[in-house]
């Protein structure tokens, strides 16, 4: 007898987990009034657990950083912004509304646009930060990698080197074949390999949840 028949509770944790990740594929494949009722049962089940455990994830981080910070400890400041940057972010979704034209405080519901205000103002100027730092990470990756007098160094350097002038000297676009030649770039080679990568998860994505619904990779088990 296997591991998996000796042992009743993992027997029936995988017996539901590959019920349950059937009945929601199916539900996408075909239309079975009682099946498409138990996949939402079970997806709106999914959806509020995740909820709760991501709040308490959020209590149990919240509550760390606040002792953090009453005992004064080490870069408590770092905790200390971390604490205001989540109820910034909680009251602008939830006290703070926006109605076509200015700002309400309490709304019937919870609004999307001041957190999208939020995050313009302030997320996206440290992202831009942030990518500009990442300018000197990658120019000195690439010296480093030119050092090494490889012909596949030497191909990445140059196509970089290509991509960077042609975004940051617009008039060299003029010219057709600096022009043509990386819009042929883009549109085969980098477009392929996105696609390949992109291809290579799903393919991956897909034989994971195959082995998860016939029971040879059990995540869902506490081990």
């Amino acid at each position: 007898m296997t591991p998996l028949f000796r042992d009743p509770k993992r027997l029936f944790a995988t017996l539901f987990g590959a019920l349950a990740g059937v009945l929601v594929l199916m539900n996408y494949t075909v239309s079975i009034p009682v099946i498409d009722l138990i996949a939402f049962v079970m997806v709106q089940w999914a959806a509020l657990l995740t909820a709760i455990a991501l709040l308490i994830g959020l209590l149990s981080v919240a509550g760390n950083h606040l002792q953090r910070v009453r005992q004064r400890r080490s870069e408590w400041g770092y905790s200390l912004v971390l604490l205001l940057s989540m109820l910034l972010v909680i009251i602008s979704g939830t006290v703070i509304g926006f109605v076509p034209g200015s700002y309400v405080l309490f709304p019937s519901s919870l609004a999307e646009q001041p957190m999208r205000d939020l995050f313009q103002a302030l997320y996206q100027p440290l992202a831009s930060s942030f990518l500009a730092l990442l300018t000197f990470f990658s120019l000195s990756a690439a010296i480093r990698a030119f050092r090494r007098r490889s012909a596949e160094a030497a191909v990445i350097v140059v196509v970089t080197a290509i991509a960077v002038l042609v975004a940051v000297l617009p008039q060299l676009q003029v010219a057709s074949i600096v022009g043509d030649g990386v819009a042929w770039l883009y549109e085969y080679l980098a477009l392929a390999g996105a696609r390949g990568l992109l291809i290579g998860s799903a393919i991956g994505a897909t034989v994971a949840g195959v082995r998860i619904l016939l029971g040879f990779d059990q995540p869902y088990l506490d081990r």
